[in-house]
């Protein structure tokens, strides 16, 4: 009996220092790593109230995205390991591509802004509410198909933080066990 009291107590304590380990020395030190580089500017540009803004904070990105990881070769970079997921919408290519057309979109939206303020075009709506839907839809645009950073983000785990990326699907699996078995042997015990 005092060996499965030994085993059921060292369960329930892995079971605790387990998700204490992986927190605060795997993840949140990736998490903090890529949101300095990439999740700040995501939701700066979400934020921001005027398209130039929008569009710095885009241009950060891409900036950011083609020093981390290079210009060359971005069709073979994904955001999943997966084999049958290396796609080209789960590529850094489609996320150069999309970044590219976003600002395309948005030098139309600063040309159609100025135009109207300079008279030379005529909108059925205030200025401002106008200003206001544009900037709504934009945002809106940027937040589909899981954000700005959709391939960026995977593709960052897996080449600089891949214990963190490995380690969070493995973590409620394992975590689950552990607390299964714990919740198991102290029954027994107690029966």
């Amino acid at each position: 009996m005092k060996t499965l009291t030994k085993i059921t107590l060292t369960l329930w304590i892995l079971t605790a220092i387990f998700p204490i380990v992986y927190y605060f020395g795997i993840q949140f030190p990736a998490d903090a790593a890529y949101n300095r580089i990439f999740r700040a500017h995501v939701v700066m540009a979400y934020d921001q109230a005027s398209f130039e803004g929008i569009k710095e904070q885009v241009l950060i990105l891409w900036r950011n995205m083609n020093e981390t990881f290079g210009t060359e070769d971005l069709e073979h970079i994904y955001n999943t390991p997966w084999y049958w997921e290396q796609t080209y919408d789960n590529s850094l290519k489609a996320q150069e591509d999309y970044f590219r057309k976003l600002i395309d979109r948005i030098d139309k939206q600063i040309y159609e802004a100025n135009q109207t303020l300079s008279g030379n075009r005529t909108i059925l709506m205030p200025y401002n509410q106008w200003y206001q839907q544009a900037l709504d839809s934009l945002r809106e645009e940027m937040r589909r198909e899981g954000g700005l950073d959709w391939a960026i983000r995977g593709a960052w785990y897996l080449k600089h933080a891949p214990l963190a990326y490995w380690t969070n699907l493995i973590f409620i699996p394992v975590e689950t066990v552990l607390i299964l078995a714990a919740t198991a042997l102290s029954i027994r015990m107690i029966s």
